[in-house]
Formats: structure tokens, C-alpha cells, sequence
């Protein structure tokens, strides 16, 4: 039996090399494959989404014993995979390889290298890679947003052939198997990686298009963060710099849902004042959230100038009104709150 310890750990060190720099790692092309060994010959044939947006990777690799088959990856450089949810597999756009978290793929090593596990799918794959021309991976990941990679398949016959030529293996053998020995990936801190992610693009794009916000690098903003956090398990809430005013800085939020309906929904909060009653506002200035309590506060202000300020609760897949006081006075002058909700 292989080292599996140490094979994925130079794997995975194989990949971040290919990412930054290929020639560092590589030490022949086919197509668009590389293939590279350590010095105990095992060996990886690897080959770099087209995708504009990130640096995927698709890789098949193999231990030298006799015995060893080759394991199934694609690691996701740019974004993590929702390993809660089915992934596709297909080539040459034909008939999708469905699989389920756990039983058919799961992280190993790394949080972003994902393993196909099922035998059945490892057989059928196997075939289709080897007469196709293009494998596309499709994926949710964990803000919600759909992600479809593509990899080239030219080279990959040869990249194959070299590894059984470097390995002294019998030309041919494309026995796969699940990894043996690795180490399962350990747990993502979601609400971290999505802080450390930023808004999405999808949702940025949104937010400028169908709001009167300042650009995210005016004058104004350039110092402002978005609030980035995990509602559920499937919901997160951003709350985007949206100008300065005499107030402080306002904000507009969103709701990203990424469960089996998902999508994007600007969120529009109660206000009230005594010379419009209740009314909506969607920016509030002072934006704060509490993931333990899942407690959202805010103030806002109608077009008056008159001021309220709110509590709310995320419940489920909204936010519920918990306490509501508006300004007594309007404006600059304004010196005292009253209740509004709950009824005083």
C-alpha cells in the first residue's frame, strides 16, 4: 500500500505550485495535462479549468504499488463547494454523472479537494474522460452562487500512458478507486470564509444596478466594510456601504439564500414616523448583527429627517420586527424617542 499521508500532502502542495506557477511542479505537458511525480513516483496528471474566473483543477493521480488505482479530484481554488449538495459531473455535454455528498464525493485533506468516492461513477467516468473532449463540473458553492468549470481533455490518453511509463506499470490499467487512507478535510468555519470572500460578484453587480448607492471606491466608502454573516445554514445576510450622511455610514442588505430555491433579495425594513405612520426603508445606518442571538439593530429616517431605530430577528427565512422607537422631533434638533412597537 501507498503513503497516503504523505502522497496527498505533496499533492496538494503539487497543486498550489501548478496554481501559482506550473513549470515549477511540472515535469512534462500533454495537451492540456500535466503530468509530475515525486520522488517516490507518485504520480499526478493534472489539467487547469478554462474558466476565466478561477484556477480549478481536475486531477487523476496514482500511487506506484501494483495494486495502487488511480483517485478522482477537482480541487476549487477560487470558491468551496456546498459539500451538503450534489455535484455534476459530465462530458461532452452529454448525460450529467450525478453525485450525492458522502456516498458518491467528499473532501479530503483540504476543504476544497473533492474526491469522487462512488465505484460505480469512478467506472463510468473513467470510460467517458478517456473518449471525450471537454468535462464540466457543476456546482453550488457556499454563498449560493452556480458555478459551472470546464477542462480540456486533450492530453489526457498521454498524460496517462507517461505516468504508467514512469510508474513501469502495464500500458492501459484505468482501475479506479476511492482514496485509501487520507485524512477527511476538516470542517469549514463558513461564516469566516464568506467574511473573507467579500460580496460576490453576482451580487455587487445587483446592488449597483438596481440601487442609488455611491460606487464602493468613492470618496466617501473607501474606508467601509460590508457586514458579511451566516443567517442559517443556508441564508447570510450582507449589509453593503451605501453613502454617508449626517447620520453615519448607511447600508444596503441583502439576503442570499442558498438552499433548494436560493437566489438573491434586497431586504426592505419598517419604518415609522408620525407624519408618514409606517412606511419601508431599504438602507439603515448603525447596521449591527448578533449571530448568536441572530439580533439585527439598525436606524433609519424618513424623507423628513425624522429618525427611528429598530430591533430585529432572523426567523427561519426572514427578518422579524421585534422593537420599533421613533424621534420625537425631526432633524438636527431631534432630543427623545418614544415606542412604537411593541405597543406601548
Amino acid at each position: 500500500m501507498s503513503r497516503p499521508s504523505a502522497f496527498a500532502f505533496a499533492l496538494a502542495a503539487l497543486i498550489a505550485g501548478m496554481a501559482v506557477d506550473a513549470s515549477a511542479a511540472v515535469s512534462k505537458r500533454f495537451g492540456g495535462f500535466s503530468v509530475a511525480c515525486d520522488d517516490s513516483l507518485n504520480c499526478a496528471a493534472s489539467a487547469q479549468a478554462v474558466n476565466p474566473d478561477k484556477a480549478s483543477v481536475f486531477v487523476l493521480q496514482r500511487a506506484p504499488e501494483s495494486r495502487a488505482r488511480w483517485t478522482v479530484s477537482i480541487s476549487t481554488l477560487g470558491v468551496l463547494a456546498d459539500r451538503d449538495r450534489p455535484v455534476a459531473l459530465s462530458v461532452d455535454n452529454g448525460v450529467d454523472i450525478t453525485l450525492r455528498p458522502v456516498s458518491d464525493y467528499a473532501p479530503f485533506v483540504n476543504p476544497s479537494d473533492y474526491y469522487v468516492v462512488s465505484p460505480s461513477a469512478l467506472d463510468r467516468l473513467m470510460l467517458q474522460v478517456q473518449r471525450g473532449h471537454m468535462l464540466r463540473f457543476s456546482f453550488i458553492d457556499i454563498a449560493g452562487a452556480p458555478h459551472s468549470d470546464r477542462f480540456p481533455l486533450d492530453g489526457l490518453a498521454a498524460a496517462l500512458n507517461e505516468i504508467d511509463r514512469q510508474q513501469g506499470r502495464i500500458p492501459g490499467d484505468r482501475r479506479a478507486g476511492p482514496p485509501v487512507g487520507l485524512p477527511e478535510a476538516p470542517d469549514v468555519d463558513v461564516g469566516a470564509h464568506l467574511a473573507a470572500a467579500g460580496v460576490p460578484p453576482r451580487l455587487l453587480e445587483l446592488h449597483l444596478a438596481t440601487t442609488a448607492c455611491e460606487a464602493p471606491d468613492a470618496a466617501g466608502l473607501a474606508d467601509a466594510q460590508p457586514l458579511i454573516a451566516p443567517l442559517s445554514d443556508t441564508a447570510t445576510l450582507y449589509a453593503i456601504p451605501c453613502f454617508r450622511n449626517a447620520s453615519g455610514l448607511a447600508s444596503r442588505l441583502y439576503l442570499i439564500e442558498s438552499g433548494e430555491i436560493g437566489g438573491m433579495t434586497p431586504l426592505v425594513f419598517a419604518g415609522f414616523s408620525d407624519r408618514l405612520g409606517w412606511y419601508g426603508v431599504d438602507a439603515l445606518t448603525a447596521v449591527a448583527y448578533d449571530a448568536a442571538s441572530r439580533r439585527l439593530t439598525g436606524e433609519g429616517s424618513d424623507d423628513h429627517g425624522c429618525a427611528f431605530r429598530g430591533e430585529w430577528t432572523f426567523t427561519d427565512t426572514a427578518f422579524r420586527l421585534d422593537r420599533l422607537s421613533a424621534a420625537t422631533s425631526c432633524g438636527a434638533s431631534a432630543s427623545g424617542w418614544k415606542d412604537v412597537y411593541p405597543n406601548p
